[in-house]
């Protein structure tokens, strides 16, 4: 059986077994949406604004577009051409108890987790893998598009366009770009330009942007642990932060799974019919060198390791610390979105077996090759 249909068919025993996968996948997909016409700029972009002449403001400001979720103008009325543009609009949230005293927002967070079935089979392992992946490729999916075409950089606006000046306390006040005064950012947090008009011309995009958060997903193929030129899939994700543009930190994980053919599969059944691989780990990256949009740059891993194998009779199993050292090239596509491949090799332990690769308790060295997205 091929890699393609083996991820095929855990993929059914995965759905099956998990049939609320689906309503988590679509969970993730409707929680991302759509790009709206506000552009927000940030408090220290507004305060170089205002101390430039009037006529000047609009000229080059650096904005970024915001989501249809995180959209400061979805329950805002836009002011008329006509109508007094400082006119004070509420959120609806009312800063003063009944007291006379300022109340601070409360936000409280709602945790929870689901319990999943386990064992220490290849076969079940792969099922629950499928699951993971099938998410965290939805996510990428999603936030991916969503950022690849979401823009990030400088726009040209009229003196006299509308500005949204939003608050700490989630308050509005409208003022027009070229009557902004110091006085009138004291308490802002930042402001939004509106563009339904397509009054805004977008200048340039901002290079990559690699501090803060960042979401990796990648997929390649690693050798199997098989006799023979035989190819595992493989995949990897990461969750982490970048506090410089040059180098971060990401908590990941990995996986490869191959199963033999059965041309290799001896007649009394001991050889190893599938293995399926997987860890966790500490992820640190420097990005080094750069020419134009492409960028390299040196990683790591250390953490610690499973691996799974079956037969016909059994499944047998081994784990351990682990470590991988690789290269990865980067192709920054958009500001908060990149093109990353990387190239790798990890030493990771292997299963006990009667013969072949897997017949040591040591570890095995296991180049890969991966292709994903960096989300930032």
């Amino acid at each position: 059986m091929s890699s393609f249909g083996l991820l095929v068919a855990a993929s059914r025993r995965a759905a099956l077994r998990a049939p609320g996968a689906v309503l988590v996948i679509g969970a993730v997909s409707s929680s991302f949406g759509c790009l709206s016409q506000s552009y927000e700029i940030a408090a220290p972009e507004l305060a170089r604004i205002v101390e430039l002449p009037a006529d000047e403001r609009g000229g080059r400001v650096r904005v970024t577009q915001q989501t249809s979720f995180g959209n400061d103008l979805r329950d805002v009325t836009l002011p008329n051409a006509d109508a007094d543009i400082a006119l004070f609009v509420s959120s609806g949230y009312d800063p003063i108890d009944s007291r006379g005293e300022r109340r601070h927002p409360r936000y409280s967070d709602d945790d929870s987790g689901a319990d999943s079935e386990g064992g220490d089979a290849a076969e079940e392992a792969l099922a629950a893998a499928v699951v993971v992946v099938a998410t965290a490729a939805t996510a990428a999916v999603t936030v991916g598009i969503t950022e690849g075409v979401r823009f990030d950089g400088w726009v040209r606006a009229p003196e006299q366009h509308p500005v949204l000046l939003v608050d700490r306390w989630g308050q509005h006040r409208w003022k027009r770009l070229g009557l902004l005064g110091p006085s009138d950012l004291r308490e802002v947090d930042h402001a939004v330009l509106a563009d339904f008009s397509d009054d805004l011309e977008p200048l340039e995009r901002h290079p990559l942007d690699r501090q803060g958060f960042v979401y990796q997903l990648e997929f390649g193929a690693e050798p199997a642990p098989f006799e023979g030129p035989a190819l595992a899939v493989s995949g990897r994700g990461g969750l982490g932060f970048m506090p410089s543009q040059h180098y971060g930190f990401l908590l990941g994980a990995a996986f490869s799974s191959a199963r033999a053919d059965s041309a290799a599969i001896t007649a009394d059944g001991s050889s190893t019919t599938l293995s399926f691989d997987y860890r966790v780990f500490l992820q640190s990256e420097a990005w080094l060198l750069s020419a134009g949009r492409w960028h390299v740059g040196p990683y790591a891993e250390l953490g610690y390791a499973w691996a799974l194998a079956d037969d016909a009779f059994r499944s047998r199993g081994a784990s351990g610390p682990m470590g991988a050292l690789g290269v990865a090239l980067q192709l920054d596509w958009t500001t908060r979105l990149a093109l990353t491949l990387r190239a790798g090799a990890a030493a990771l332990p292997q299963a006990d077996g009667p013969d072949g690769p897997l017949a040591s308790n040591g570890y095995r060295l296991t180049p890969a090759l991966t292709l994903g997205v960096s989300i930032y």
